[in-house]
């Protein structure tokens, strides 16, 4: 337990160190963070496991004690809602308080009490009304939605996310003059130092589901997993139009403003088209890949990868060979892709329309903010006898540097 105080200690740091007005590393700070998610989360299902254990005894029969009576377990509670809502909402008493209030079954005072507090304090510390009916997800779940997330849109997995509240401004280098060579007597050259601002202000994602009231007689396990497939599941494939082709801050056909996709910010530039088109419309051969592979700066080859729809990868990829007829796609599994082609991993997302082809270093190129995590709306429909769930959260994203990105368009082959 000494180490999960040290833990929840460091988490509180972290928090008073964003709060401030000093300079952070938010890279650090995130990877510092994910690490302390982990080892908390394997502490507490340790402590669960043997708390069964302890509270049973070689018959099978429950034994009450002092640390397992049902006083002891409202004194428990109470140490739950000493916490700040942020280490509240990782506790296996919130998360267990949650599910029965999600799914309409009847919570105990101190479960209610955990709740109110919980969530008071959340819509406190995000400017929300009281008014506001939003509930907070428990860590593990909305953690679960986000993997899920990840795993329908590999391009949202990919990309380097943090988790700083409120609005982002990143700084960037602009491009200059490489270094020269001088002789004795030659004055250096001297440039301004630029830099520019990737703003990533945030933009609401929703996604609703119906759960008919018969449906939410499951389990409260089936229930939880049927949240996060669903939930994450939809909004992973809005994140990965997003991180494609989002229209950004001011869209110009007068939708809502979205994160700055990829080909939105590459459509946007003039001076160095990165959006080439296929030297024939609708066939694909060599010369296409090698000058789509050419338009990516070397810097960021090492970690680039193809990504496309399956149908692009099986029926125009998977297709392409050399000049003396040999196949250049390979099939390999490995890495989260399904093939290679001039050894760069070929990675399927639907979130890229067909006949288009990315390649690019997503972890190093685009980097998107999760300005507020996931919360849950509901609302009852009596006469439906149905239970809409919302989930909720502000993103944003944008591409850091557009030299890290590149893409072909096939076309449609001329009708004869």
């Amino acid at each position: 337990m000494n180490r999960l105080n040290e833990i929840l200690a460091r988490k509180k740091e972290i928090r008073t160190a964003l709060d401030g007005e000093e300079k952070v590393d938010f890279e650090k700070l995130n990877a510092e963070i994910d690490e302390l998610d982990k080892e908390q989360r394997s502490i507490e299902k340790r402590q669960e496991v043997a708390n069964r254990l302890n509270n049973e005894n070689l018959e099978g029969r429950k034994i009450v004690t002092p640390e397992n009576d049902e006083k002891n377990q409202r004194g428990g509670n109470k140490n739950v809602m000493q916490m700040r809502w942020s280490e509240a909402v990782e506790s296996p008493e919130y998360r267990s308080a949650w599910s029965k209030e999600m799914m309409g079954n009847k919570l105990t005072n101190e479960e209610r009490e955990l709740m109110d507090h919980v969530n008071t304090e959340y819509r406190a510390d995000f400017t929300h009304t009281t008014e506001n009916s939003e509930v907070l997800i428990p860590k593990t779940i909305a953690d679960g939605i986000w993997k899920q997330a990840e795993e329908v849109s590999a391009l949202w997995a990919a990309v380097r996310k943090l988790r700083v509240r409120g609005n982002l401004t990143l700084i960037t280098g602009e491009k200059s003059d490489n270094a020269r060579f001088y002789d004795e007597n030659t004055k250096v050259e001297t440039d301004e130092l630029k830099f520019g601002e990737l703003n990533l202000t945030g933009h609401e994602l929703a996604k609703a589901v119906a759960v008919s009231w018969k449906l939410k007689k499951m389990s409260v396990e089936e229930f939880v997993n049927y949240i996060v497939t669903e939930i994450g599941t939809r909004m992973g494939e809005a994140l990965s139009y997003s991180v494609y082709e989002g229209k950004g801050n001011a869209p110009t056909d007068g939708s809502k403003p979205e994160p700055t996709g990829i080909k939105t910010a590459l459509l946007a530039e003039t001076d160095t088209p990165r959006v080439l088109d296929a030297a024939t419309a609708g066939e694909l051969v060599y010369t296409d890949l090698t000058g789509l592979r050419a338009a990516v700066k070397s810097v960021y080859a090492p970690g680039s990868t193809i990504y496309a729809n399956s149908l692009t990868v099986w029926n125009v990829l998977a297709n392409i060979v050399d000049g003396v007829g040999r196949p250049l796609f390979m099939a390999d599994a490995m890495n989260g892709g399904v093939g290679r082609i001039l050894g760069v991993s070929v990675v399927e997302d639907a979130g890229i329309p067909e006949g288009e082809i990315l390649v690019g270093n997503l972890q190093q190129g685009y980097t998107a903010n999760i300005n507020e995590d996931i919360t849950m709306y509901t609302e009852d429909h009596v006469r439906e006898r149905i239970t809409d769930y919302m989930g909720y959260a502000i993103v944003d994203g944008a591409p850091k540097d557009t030299e890290a990105f590149a893409i072909l368009r096939v076309g449609e082959a001329p009708v004869a």
